[in-house]
Formats: C-alpha cells, structure tokens, sequence
C-alpha cells in the first residue's frame, strides 16, 4: 500500500510539506537523516524472522483449507513429462483472468503440492517478508525501530493477514498487495531524490504486475493519489498518479466488460446497495475475536458489534486528532482499498488483507503524536486483533489437519464404493468438509467430481465423519 511519502533529502525543488505529519517523534518534518544501514538491514530480517516464528502454526499445516487448493493441486498433477495447462495470457473476456497468480499457483502446486508444509511455509515466507517491507519503509519514513518493527508484527498476527497467508487460495492478495507495497517503497525513494520518471516507470510496471495478480489492484491508482494529495501535491507522486492510473485505464479497456457485468451465479454479481454494511463489516471484524471469517461477524451479538464499532470509531477519532491528515488518509484510504469489493453482495476475508495493512501503517505513523488514552486504545486494539489473529490461525490449522485424513479416507472410500458416496454431515466442522469436496475432480489419481452427497440422518449414511477426520461406519 502507499503510506505517506517523506520529503525527498537535498532536493531543492522538492515540494514542503503542506501541513505538519508524524514522520518522526517532533512530527513537523520527516528526518534529515536515514536511519543508519544497519538498522535499516537489521530491522526488517528481524521483523521477518519473528513473523515467521509466531506463524508457525500455519507454517506447519499438514492439510489444506479448502477447495480451490485441492482443485489446483489436482490440475497440476500431470504425468512427468507432460505440459501443464497453462491459463491464457491473451484471454481477458473471462471473469477472473489472473494470469500471472493462476500460472505461479499451477508451477508451485505441481513442485509443492505433496508436501502441505512446503506450501504452507512458503506462504508464510511470503507474508512475513511483507510485513518486513512495511517495517522497512516505516522506519525510512522517520518512525522508531521499535514502533515500525511492532506495527510490522501486528500486520502479520492480525486476522486478515492469518486468513491470508494460512490458505493457499490467497496467492492473488499475496502478490497484489506485495506490488503495492514494493511500489510504496520505490516511490519514497524517488520522493526523496525527485526522481519523475522512474517513479512513473514503477508504477506503471508494478501497478500492471498488480493488475495480473488480482483485479483488487485497481485500487493502486487511488492509494498513489491519495499519498500524492496528502503529500502536497509533489511532481513526483502527480507522475507516478498518472503512470500507475494509465496501467489501470489499459486494463479496464481490455476488461470493463467482464468485470461489470459478471454472471449472477458467480458470487460477484453488483449490489452496490450493500457497499455501507459491507464496509462496517470489514472495519468490525478486526477486533471480535470470535469471528472467524468476516462474513459470519454479523453472526455475534450485539453486545460485541457495538463494543467493535465503538473501538475502531475511537482509533479513527484519536489518528485524526494526532494528524488531520493521517485522520484524512487513514479514512479515505481504508475506503479505497475494499472498494471494488464493497460493491459485491457478500464480504470475504481476503479482501481485507491490504485494508489492514493501510490501517496498521496509519496507525504507526500516528503514534508519536497520540495522547495517552489513544494509545492505550491502540495498545487494546493490538491486542484483541492479534489473539483474533491466533484463533484464525488455531481453526486454519484445525481444518488442515482433518483434510490430511479426510481426503485420502474420502479417496479410498470412493476407489471402493459404486456410485454416489453418502457422508453424514459433520457437526462442528461440517462447512469446512463441504468445502472440501466442492468441485474436486480428483485427489492423487482418484476421480471424485460430484459423488459425495451430504445427509442428516446417520441412518442414510454410508459413513459419518470422526472428529480427527476419519471416515467411519456409522
């Protein structure tokens, strides 16, 4: 994402800063120095390092999540020798057209796809070495080690990002976000040394890079905008608006009409009447615990809605009094980047992944100038989204554990079984088995497709689930 850019070091003609901002602790002025190499090389390995700790959960799993995973895995399995089969490039008529996610998921799947914790290992690789680079470019905009390391570390433990980088599905949020925040980075550097056109260069490449990840990356253009805007409106930042703007317009040409009028039955029908609760939804989820995917939190009580709304309202209320500007960026911001997403009739918790990422780096940049109270609502918030964060990862790798077993049980059972398979509905974990056979052509060379059928009642059952994931007479 694009947190607000310093003032680019010993360039004369480099634009001052419209109003004062917390780019260090006197929060007038961003540093006439960079912190030293060292801590600049330091922080961000030790960031790395200590996320990758704290996820080791999810970098252990021995199962998968969900369908779209096993589906790719089943692709992917092709005799030695043979191609894969390659998503189109050239295709940009269909709904999804993630070239570049789709052909590195089928590469990893048909190199990693045997070996659960390989994957899951990688993906945790990867989100900590984004929560890396947002400490990285914290600590270049003027924060403390100390606060830009624990701001990267609350990114990588908070719900969203556990959601994100403990299901493979996710590999498109992964590599969308990374482009964002890779540009953010690039983009400070050219701020400081008033560098036009590589700033434009950059973001042109990476908002296009984005753009064949995920169609979420639309977002990009805003996000450099609004950094543009609330930077004093440098001549830098108004190039890499337009180039990362160009890239977008570029891809809406070729797209528009797949994207706006998406089949209903594809889940990404418009309704854009539900953008207002789908917006408080993403806010509210981060701090009710209970909540493990944001589209069950209108599932908890009332109690717990008002007590979310009235936090996450608090936190914007004290960013906002610490910086108009920050207040400024972290709303319009948050808006931003779920914005094509708000318009759809239902939240997914990937969605949120660079929303957090953006609140997280306002808030961090926000801290030097918060009150006491502030900062111990920020210090509760911090709290609650991170144990949010460990139960999501205690239920990820809960439901890979049970696919470990289930699956090969499930394959067997079939291989020994003619026609529909009947499998009592699971009690506790009943969504996450219904996942796992939704559309699944195959697993290690058994054919499934459409053979299993869900039932109620054990007595018109073939098999009932146990709890570890095994099948059983019932």
């Amino acid at each position: 994402m694009h947190p607000l850019p310093t003032r680019p070091y010993g360039h004369a003609a480099a634009p001052r800063l419209a109003a004062p901002g917390p780019g260090c602790d006197t929060a007038a002025m961003p540093p006439n120095r960079l912190p030293r190499p060292t801590v600049r090389f330091a922080l961000p390995l030790l960031v790395l390092l200590l996320a990758c700790l704290a996820q080791w959960p999810l970098a252990l799993n021995p199962g998968y999540f969900s369908h779209d995973e096993l589906q790719w895995g089943a692709a992917a399995d092709v005799a030695e020798g043979a191609a894969l089969p390659w998503f189109p490039w050239t295709d940009a008529t269909m709904l999804q057209w993630r070239p570049l996610t789709f052909n590195a998921w089928l590469l990893l799947s048909n190199a990693l796809f045997e070996t659960p914790r390989a994957m899951h290992a990688l993906w945790v690789l990867m989100g900590s070495s984004i929560a890396a680079g947002l400490a990285w470019l914290l600590l270049r905009m003027g924060l403390k080690a100390r606060t830009a390391a624990m701001a990267g570390l609350l990114f990588a433990l908070n719900p969203y990002a556990a959601y994100v980088h403990g299901w493979v599905a996710t590999l498109a949020d992964l590599l969308w976000v990374g482009a964002s925040l890779a540009l953010a980075a690039v983009l400070e550097r050219a701020y400081r040394r008033g560098a036009i056109v590589p700033a434009a260069a950059w973001a042109f490449g990476l908002t296009a890079l984005g753009l064949l990840a995920k169609e979420a990356a639309l977002v990009m253009p805003g996000l450099v905008g609004l950094a543009w805007l609330l930077a004093g409106r440098p001549r830098v930042l108004a190039a890499a608006t337009a180039a990362s703007a160009l890239a977008a317009l570029a891809y809406l040409a070729l797209r528009a009409g797949a994207l706006l009028s998406p089949d209903a039955s594809s889940g990404y029908s418009l309704a854009p009447a539900a953008a207002p609760k789908n917006f408080a939804a993403y806010a509210m989820y981060l701090p009710v615990t209970a909540s493990f995917e944001v589209n069950t939190l209108w599932l908890r009580s009332h109690g717990q809605l008002v007590a979310s709304a009235l936090l996450m309202l608090g936190l914007a209320l004290g960013v906002l009094r610490a910086s108009p500007r920050l207040g400024l960026a972290l709303a319009l911001g948050a808006v931003v980047t779920v914005g094509p997403v708000l318009v759809l009739p239902q939240t997914a918790t990937q969605y949120g992944y660079g929303f957090s990422l953006w609140l997280v780096a306002c808030t961090a940049l926000a801290w030097p100038k918060l009150g006491r109270p502030f900062r111990a609502l920020v210090l509760l918030l911090s709290l609650l989204c991170t144990w949010h964060g460990v139960r999501v990862q205690h239920e990820m790798r809960a439901v890979g554990e049970r696919q470990a077993v289930f699956q090969p049980a499930l394959a067997q059972a079939l291989a020994a079984h003619d026609g529909p398979l009947k499998l009592q509905r699971h009690r506790k974990f009943g969504w996450a088995y219904e996942r796992l056979v939704h559309d699944v052509p195959s697993w290690r060379g058994q054919a499934m497709g459409d053979r299993v059928r869900w039932v109620e009642d054990a007595a018109q059952a073939d098999y009932r689930i146990a709890d570890d994931g095994r099948l059983v007479r019932p």
